[in-house]
Parts: structure tokens; sequence; C-alpha cells
């Protein structure tokens, strides 16, 4: 059976697992913002593209070298840009792998399967990304234009800011009114939520103390709303010094936009609490292509 290597090409990140045993046991993350700027142009610029290229190239010939057969998927950025297709198919050309562009319920619903499927007993999945998040149930999915990068750039280009620490109380409005327009949410009994993704496992590690991203220790982490909103605070005051921590650096200028709107997801989900896992679309991508191969057998 074939072993794979996923390349998930994100708005915020490229990030890439080798397959061993079928797991994904290491994620690693390159931040290339490739879908800076979305929000206001609708276009990948060229050079988060070029980067984002470059990455993709080198972790396409790694897969190949250890024997991997390379996969590579995408999300909200290049499905929504005007250009994600062409870029799509210049990384085909350059590296030789097909990009699966996913609409924004199948990313919903591999994120998932790759959290949920293994019988965690949680019964809703929140994810949030850097172009969107989604919010899935086994009976409902659904993809919303909001996530880190996509709110900074919405936030920074309605009252023309710098950065997220500049009128911080104004931007955190701005996102308020741009997610409710955006999050058409029905109503939903949510008994155990559990989140994915950077922006949720980054904070569980804040919220555990950690200095060093340890996965075991993060899914140990339960965030409370009232926790998050601490760490909103306690973000906002740290200021620039942000970008020392060293959990911070490749994100610090986004993840107060991303507390947010996780803070005021669980707002609108009702949830006082809600789990953590790395097991995430990867995972669920991952699922997909075995499930893919031995129909095909």
């Amino acid at each position: 059976m074939t072993e794979f290597a996923v390349i998930d090409i994100g708005s915020n990140s490229i990030r890439y697992a080798e397959e061993r045993g079928g797991a994904l046991p290491e994620k690693e993350i390159y931040t290339t913002r490739l879908g800076s700027g979305l929000a206001e142009t609708g276009l990948l610029a060229k050079e988060t593209m070029s980067r984002s290229l470059e990455v993709i190239e080198r972790l396409a010939s790694r897969a190949g070298a250890a024997g991997l057969k390379p996969a590579a998927y995408a999300t909200s950025a290049v499905r929504d840009a005007e250009n994600g297709r062409e870029f799509a198919a210049l990384v085909e050309e350059r590296t030789g792998v097909p990009v699966e562009i996913l609409e924004g319920s199948e990313e919903a619903r591999l994120a998932f399967s790759g959290a949920v499927g293994n019988g965690s007993g949680y019964d809703t999945l929140l994810d949030i990304g850097g172009a969107s998040m989604q919010v899935v149930r086994a009976d409902y999915a659904a993809s919303f234009p909001a996530g880190c990068v996509r709110c900074g750039d919405v936030a920074r280009g309605a009252l023309r800011l710098p950065d997220c620490d500049t009128l911080w109380s104004t931007q955190q409005m701005v996102v308020d009114g741009y997610v409710d327009g955006v999050m058409d949410l029905p109503k939903l009994e949510v008994k155990a939520l559990v989140g994915v993704g950077g922006t949720i496992t980054t904070l569980a590690a804040l919220e555990a103390g950690l200095a060093v991203f340890d996965r075991s220790a993060v899914e140990t982490v339960t965030l409370t709303r009232s926790g998050v909103r601490r760490l909103i605070s306690r973000l906002a005051e740290m200021g620039a010094k942000r970008a020392e921590h060293p959990l911070l650096r490749e994100r610090h200028d986004v993840i107060l936009y991303g507390a947010y709107i996780l803070h005021h997801a669980m707002e609108r989900l009702k949830a006082d609490s809600m789990g953590v896992s790395c097991a995430d679309g990867m995972e669920g991508y991952l699922r997909l292509l075995k499930t893919r191969e031995a129909d095909d057998e």
C-alpha cells in the first residue's frame, strides 16, 4: 500500500507530514501567508505565491527522496482567490504534484474526520484557519470566510491601521461585525466541542504555560471562554513582545485576531469550554487518500 506525504496549502502556512504506520506523527509548519491581502484584492499576491511555491517544491522533493507519494490539497485562500486555480496549476507544473482544491464543506468534513473520527466523544468541531473557519457536526458542515489572516486584513483595512496593537478595542468591534455578517449559523445544540487549527493549538499551548510546543500536553488542555478572554488580554498587553515568544514568532501579528474569532465563535455556539486536538484535516485527508486507494484496487 502506498505511503504518503501530505502537503496542506493553507492561508497562513504550508504544513507537511510524512505518513508513518498509517498516521502523521509529526507536522512541520512553514508560515508563508499565502492568503495575506486576499480580503482587499481578491487575489493571491505574487510575493506570497512565490514564497509558498518555493516551500512546496522543497517539500515535494523531500517526499520523493523519502520514497513517499506527495499529495497536496489547498483550502480557503486558493479556493477563494480569483487566481487560485492558476496558482494550483503552477504548483503542479513545477512539482508534478496535482493540488486538490477543497470546497468549504469538504474541508470541514475532513477536519471532523481527522479529529473526531477516532471515537473521541466530541460531537462538534471548530476549525480556525488563516482565511476561514469551519463548524462541523455529523449532520452539519459549514465553512465561513473568517480566519486570523483574513480578519486581520479586514480590521486593519477598515480602519487604515498598520498592526493589531493600534486601537485594538476598535479593531475588535470591526471583527465582531464582520464575523456576524459572514457566520450564518443555525441553532446547534453543542454538547462536547473540540477545536483544531494553529490558532487554537497555540492558545492551548500558552494556556498550558509551554515555551516549546508539545502535542501530548496541548491535547490535555481544556480552553474555557473566560480563559480565552484572559489570553486575549494577555496577548494584547504583550504588544510587540509577542514576536519574542517562541510559540508566537510566526503568528505574533495574527494570533490576537484568531483568539478573538475563537471567543466570538464560542459565544455564538454557546460553548463554555472546548477540548483541543492536534489531529485535523491532514489526518482526514490521509484517511481519504487511503479510502480512494482501496476503492481503486
